[in-house]
Parts: C-alpha cells; sequence; structure tokens
C-alpha cells in the first residue's frame, strides 16, 4: 500500500483523541496505533485490508478494536465509508485538507481511482438549486470495466496496485 503523507498525522491523531474525550471514552494505545496506521495507508482500504496490515500486532489488538476504531474514526469524520457494490465496505481517510473527489470503479480488476471534475460539481449545484436545495454533501461512484484488460487480457492497473500490496 502507499503512503500517505499529505497531511500532518499528530494533528489528526490529536483530533481523534479530542473526539474520543468528548465521547468519554478511553483514549488506548490500542485505538492510537490502528487511527495511526489508518491514517498512514494512502488509499482505499477494508477492515480485512487493515487486519492483514496490522497482523503482527495480533497479541496486542483484538479484530472487535479494530473494528470499533474504524466506526469511531467514521463517526469523528476522519474517515469516509464507501460501499462500492463489492463483498465488503471500504473506507478511505479524510484529512481536513483533503478537497473532494469522485470514484470511478473498475468491476474487472477491482481498482478504485480517484478524480475530481468541476464541471461535474457546477452540474451537481445546478441541479441542487433546480431542486431548491442547498448542497452539503455528495457522492459519486462511476462504475466500468477498465478497457485494459478487455484489449490485452490483462489488467497493467491491477498489476501496479498488487506492486503496493
Amino acid at each position: 500500500m502507499k503512503e500517505n503523507n499529505s497531511f500532518d498525522i499528530h494533528k489528526e491523531l490529536s483530533k481523534f483523541s479530542e473526539f474520543l474525550k468528548k465521547k468519554n471514552l478511553k483514549i488506548t494505545s490500542q485505538r492510537l496505533l490502528v487511527a495511526e496506521k489508518i491514517f498512514s495507508i494512502g488509499e482505499h482500504f477494508t477492515v480485512e485490508d487493515l487486519t492483514e496490515i496490522l497482523k503482527d500486532k495480533r497479541d496486542e489488538i483484538s479484530r472487535a478494536t479494530i473494528y470499533r476504531t474504524v466506526s469511531l474514526l467514521v463517526e469523528s469524520g476522519q474517515l469516509i465509508e464507501h460501499d462500492f457494490g463489492k463483498n465488503s465496505k471500504y473506507y478511505e481517510f479524510s484529512p481536513s485538507s483533503q478537497e473532494h473527489h469522485d470514484h470511478i470503479v473498475c468491476l474487472d480488476c477491482g481498482i478504485i481511482e480517484e478524480f475530481y471534475n468541476p464541471n461535474i460539481e457546477k452540474i451537481q449545484i445546478e441541479i441542487a438549486n433546480k431542486f431548491n436545495y442547498e448542497l452539503k454533501d455528495h457522492s459519486l461512484n462511476l462504475y466500468g470495466k477498465c478497457k485494459l484488460l478487455k484489449e490485452k487480457g490483462f489488467c497493467e492497473k491491477q498489476k501496479q496496485s498488487d506492486k503496493l500490496n
């Protein structure tokens, strides 16, 4: 997996700790270790992916702690839960400095790519205005089959992703 270094990890851990305090929950070393790992992943992941990443800490961190910490990070707004129509929920760390983006998902190789298009953003605002809504948030996921697999019989993007894992 690629590393995500475009944010201040200490600031994010502090934000999570403050969230835990407000909920009267303990700030444990296990929760902070799981959060730190999540903040450094740098791409979409499942809880199974995270469990595999933390396998060397299996004696210290239970599967239940991983699931609960993921849920708390979603509740805090630092983690976004996605349903890309697969068997598992996918998660994405969302530092406050991150710009909005949308996703395109390959139905063959499973690659999830991020993109931003100002025209799409403009159309969404126009539609919200047309129906008399103030747009607060949105999620756009496109699904397709990458042409590489069809043309070449294999997907180079999948091979690149496998190298990162």
